[in-house]
C-alpha cells in the first residue's frame, strides 16, 4: 500500500464566501481544497476595498453531498 504526501493530492478549485480582514466584510472568492482543508488562492484581492485577501477566513463552502 502507498501512500500520498499532502503535496501530491491534487488541489480542487471552488467558489467560497470569505471575510476580508482588512474591511471585514464577506466577499467571494476562489480557493483550494485539498483533502479536508481548504485554503484561499493566493494572490486573489477583496472586491470592496483592494485588500490582499491570502489571510482572509473561509466562511462557507458548498459541498457535494
Amino acid at each position: 500500500m502507498t501512500f500520498m504526501k499532502k503535496s501530491e493530492i491534487p488541489a480542487a478549485e471552488s467558489q467560497a464566501t470569505v471575510h476580508c480582514p482588512i474591511c471585514t466584510h464577506t466577499v467571494s472568492a476562489t480557493v483550494l481544497v485539498r483533502g479536508k482543508n481548504a485554503y484561499v488562492k493566493p494572490g486573489q484581492k477583496c472586491a470592496r476595498c483592494s485588500a490582499s485577501l491570502d489571510a482572509g477566513r473561509l466562511l462557507w463552502l458548498a459541498n457535494a453531498a
